[in-house]
């Protein structure tokens, strides 16, 4: 998914809804201040996204928070 798709994802919901993110066995409330554009690797085949490594190539992403 990228942010255009996610912003249209978003029109589909309900619009006064908080959003909350899993962490752990609890959940938060997001922040807008916890939502990060930062470099990690590349996706693997099952959509997975590792740390960023000098061995391979990494993206930008659109990070929210979590565990």
């Amino acid at each position: 998914m990228n942010v255009s798709e996610l912003i249209e994802f978003l029109k589909t919901q309900q619009q006064d809804l908080p959003v909350a993110f899993k962490c752990y066995s609890e959940a938060a409330v997001l922040e807008a201040d916890e939502i990060k554009i930062v470099e990690a690797c590349e996706p693997r085949e099952d959509g997975w996204v590792g740390s960023r490594r000098p061995d391979k190539p990494a993206i930008q992403y659109l990070m929210f928070p979590g565990n």
